[in-house]
């Protein structure tokens, strides 16, 4: 099988449960640091891959200051959409994926931290199967107005947390990838910040993340199993 391109944005979100899904079914992961300043390919290349995978970021998608990176991602992400390339995209990578498609990505009146159901509009491949309102994981100063053209699936207070733009790309704002120590990682960094925002403190959302992370990582492998076959990735 051919590997899979994966675009990481900063050391704090690697690709987590979603590249031990990948390894799991097989799949070499080629996993750019862009940070790093490590390549990305030409967009002719990308009919090479299986499948592209961005991720989240510390960074805001209209951030500037040496994070020229982010419009050539875009770029990227508009030559995925033309070759119906696979592409999963998360958190940061969403909303890279929705101003490549079209759309628009704006602040947000607060901060949106937290464990949040998500309500279902529309199902297709990529979320059939998954029970209604499950809570996911988002942490995110941004969101995003979604192209014409594209399909909403869920959304948490009518903000998208899952969508389609074209056949076989999506993108979820929340964060499936999070596993136990990432998410640990996480809350220690904000952990001011978290004392001023989240209701509780720390302490109460540790409760909560204890509480509901083996949830979210089965919500996890169900979102790449379907991710797979939606895309037929295995096919290419």
């Amino acid at each position: 099988m051919r590997a899979i391109l994966i675009l990481q944005h900063d050391a704090q979100r690697p690709p987590a449960l979603i590249g031990e899904y990948l390894r799991d079914a097989r799949f070499e992961l080629d996993v750019r640091r862009l940070d790093l300043g490590q390549p990305l390919p030409d967009s002719g290349e990308l009919t090479g891959f299986a499948a592209l995978v961005t991720l989240g970021g510390a960074l805001n998608v209209d951030d500037r200051g040496g994070h020229d990176f982010l419009a050539d991602e875009r770029e990227l992400l508009k030559a995925a959409l033309t070759r119906e390339v696979p592409t999963l995209s998360v958190g940061l990578g969403a909303q890279q994926l929705v101003l490549a498609a079209g759309g628009d990505v704006y602040a947000r009146a607060g901060l949106r931290l937290g464990w949040d159901p998500i309500e279902f509009s529309a199902r297709d491949g990529f979320v059939g199967d998954i029970h209604p309102r499950p809570l996911v994981f988002s942490w995110r100063s941004h969101t995003c107005r979604l192209p014409d053209d594209a399909l909403l699936l869920a959304d948490t207070e009518a903000e998208p947390q899952i969508f389609r733009c074209g056949d076989v790309a999506w993108g979820v704002q929340f964060h499936p990838e999070i596993d136990r120590r990432l998410l640990d990682g996480w809350l220690d960094g904000g952990a001011g910040l978290i004392e001023r925002t989240y209701p509780g403190g720390l302490k109460a959302l540790r409760k909560m993340s204890r509480r509901e992370l083996l949830r979210s990582a089965m919500l996890c492998g169900q979102l790449m199993a379907n991710f797979l076959a939606a895309g037929k990735v295995r096919e290419r």
